[in-house]
């Protein structure tokens, strides 16, 4: 698989790897990440908040993750045993797979677009409450899972 090596304005060729690897453990694609308007931003919130060297470690792993993988089954498999299984890392892929979900690092929001973008409202088919409405008459049409 190959590796976004610039996104957006950002050189840094870890935040390609951070991209990269952020859509298989969400499940979303790095255009769907990159949408939400908070890919740069939790890149730069992941470095301020952990120590550098123990992301860079992080990516580094991911990176060799990707580059061994050539299919999503593959990355898969690879993802579970040398992340997922690494005690090392795990922590930091749950705490990234959070922050993209949920908006929050450490139990704390990163910054008011986190909790409206979070990925969670999508797979909810909802709408972050006080935040984010769904608009004008949408009372009117059923729920897409409605069995009524």
């Amino acid at each position: 698989m190959i590796i976004n090596t610039k996104i957006l304005n950002v050189d840094d060729y870890y935040y390609g790897v951070f991209m990269t690897i952020s859509a298989p453990l969400t499940g979303f694609t790095e255009n769907e990440l990159q949408s939400t308007g908070l890919a740069e931003i939790y890149y730069k919130h992941i470095l301020g908040k952990i120590e550098k060297a123990t992301f860079i470690e992080f990516l580094n792993i991911s990176k060799n993750a990707i580059e061994s993988s050539q299919t999503p089954d593959q990355l898969s498999a690879a993802i579970s045993t040398q992340i997922l299984s690494n005690p090392s890392t795990k922590k930091i892929a749950q705490d990234v797979i959070t922050l993209w979900y949920l908006g929050t690092w450490e139990g704390a929001y990163v910054n008011d677009l986190s909790y409206k973008e979070g990925l969670v409202w999508n797979i909810m088919q909802a709408h972050p409450p006080g935040a984010k409405q769904p608009g004008f008459k949408s009372w009117s049409i059923k729920p897409v899972n409605s069995n009524s």
